[in-house]
């Protein structure tokens, strides 16, 4: 078809073709007045495989409109949408993990696409489609009446939902943030203890203690220098004949907790717990006369006692 295209011709606004979608719905986007000058500036509305074939016809091919729209129809007949039935509607099943809001909306276009479906018919398998739950509790009370009605009725429900969803996102968030802020913090060093290893160290020298860390620690609780521990649960597999007096536990002795050690470590440094370090002397005599010996009961060597002086 020889045809000119004016320079002040104006073609309209239409959604590019490129091969994939449905002919027939493109062509009825595409009206025109004069047949000859549409059939050449139909060619702006295609892009991609439909563009080659369009490219492709041989001259003289396209004698009007209607006989391109024809061509076209059948050349990508295979991507029309397939006529959605009754079945179709009837086996429409919400997921099991599907939204509400996205299932009510594959179910409005399913119903929109069902030719000659009533409103009543609609309404009847909306609750057979939906999974059990409150929504379909809802409707199973209450039916509805119109479609505008169920449509109103599907968006409160699905913003009750995605609140229950959002709220259950941030405790899962917040639960996974406390679990990696103790992982990181059992693999710092320390004396933290690890989850797959023994505790490590704080100290890299530990001072020498003159009684067992069980009576440091009835000491230290009892003046109120160590607070009283959280009670501890059992580690499975934990070795029943070994108790732990700061952990109130079955795992290990008290004198290898070394949570207890690095405390009581952590304390002596602090200036406490003095009189339990190995070599300790309570110093409480005056400054420059040293502390007072013991007198002992026995008589010296060689003198006698006091009362068997001479009486001058």
């Amino acid at each position: 078809m020889d045809v000119r295209i004016l320079d002040q011709f104006i073609p309209p606004q239409f959604k590019m073709y490129d091969g994939t979608g449905d002919p027939e719905a493109h062509i009825k986007s595409f009206r025109t007045g004069s047949n000859a000058i549409w059939c050449r500036a139909f060619s702006l509305s295609l892009e991609g495989e439909a563009l080659e074939w369009f490219n492709s016809l041989p001259n003289g091919s396209v004698e009007n409109f209607k006989g391109l729209s024809g061509m076209f129809n059948d050349q990508f007949a295979a991507c029309r949408p397939q006529d959605v039935t009754l079945v179709d509607l009837m086996n429409l099943k919400q997921g099991k993990e599907e939204p509400l809001r996205t299932f009510m909306d594959r179910f409005t276009k399913t119903v929109r696409r069902v030719r000659g479906l009533s409103v009543e018919m609609a309404l009847q398998y909306v609750m057979p489609a939906l999974r059990p739950g409150p929504f379909k509790e809802s409707i199973c009370r209450t039916p509805p009446k119109t479609l505008e009605e169920l449509r109103q009725r599907a968006a409160d429900e699905a913003r009750v939902e995605e609140m229950k969803q959002n709220y259950r996102r941030e405790a899962q968030d917040a639960k996974d943030k406390g679990e990696g802020k103790q992982q990181g913090q059992s693999q710092r060093p320390g004396g933290v203890k690890g989850r797959d290893g023994p505790r490590v160290p704080r100290f890299p020298q530990y001072t020498s203690l003159n009684a067992p860390r069980a009576r440091i620690l009835q000491e230290a609780l009892s003046t109120h220098v160590i607070r009283t521990p959280q009670k501890r649960p059992t580690p499975p597999g934990a070795d029943n004949s070994k108790h732990c007096l700061y952990h109130q536990n079955m795992s290990h002795d008290t004198e290898d907790c070394m949570t207890l050690k690095d405390r009581i470590e952590e304390l002596i440094q602090a200036g406490h717990l003095k009189q339990y370090i190995r070599g300790y002397r309570n110093e409480t005599a005056p400054a420059g006369h040293p502390p007072p010996r013991e007198r002992s009961l026995r008589p010296l060597p060689g003198r006698g006692h006091r009362n068997d002086r001479p009486r001058h």
